[in-house]
């Protein structure tokens, strides 16, 4: 089907959640490989003209490190990372409308190498708690392996 404008777009666009499995190294020497899962969606956005690819839901399995003591130690860690409608990449409409492999398009935007790093950005940016709850800090993080589930 060619969409060939906007309306039709937003009206008849269909295309199914990507689901995921990760593996998810966090920077720190007291955690080890962590697993996850995310579903990607696509989903035009009238007002704004363009197709976001968003993260519905990300969530790993329990993350825990103990606290390091010292001053200078590291914040100690018992939460789940969890993060929710977070869009990675936006596809303006006019890449879509008027093309007959519009899917290719789509399809361009959530392969494996570009959901890596879309979500690698993501997971840099999230914000994890320390034991009390009171102190938030980042952690670096890397996707060293990513699954397409049927």
């Amino acid at each position: 089907m060619v969409y060939n404008s906007a309306a039709e777009l937003c009206e008849g666009f269909g295309y199914p959640p990507v689901h995921v499995k990760l593996t998810i190294e966090i920077i720190d020497k007291r955690l080890g490989p962590v697993k996850g899962e995310a579903e990607i969606a696509i989903k035009p956005v009238k007002a704004k003209g363009y197709l976001e690819v968003l993260v519905e839901e990300l969530e790993s399995e329990h993350i825990f490190a103990d606290e390091n003591g010292s001053i200078y130690g590291s914040f100690g860690i018992d939460q789940s990372i969890q993060i929710y409608d977070e869009v990675l990449t936006t596809i303006p409409f006019e890449e879509i409308m008027g093309n007959e492999n519009w899917k290719e398009t789509v399809e361009e935007s959530i392969t494996a190498d570009k959901l890596k790093e879309q979500l690698e950005k993501s997971l840099n940016d999230y914000q994890f708690s320390d034991l009390s709850g009171k102190y938030k800090f980042r952690k670096r993080c890397r996707i060293t392996e990513l699954q397409f589930i049927d």
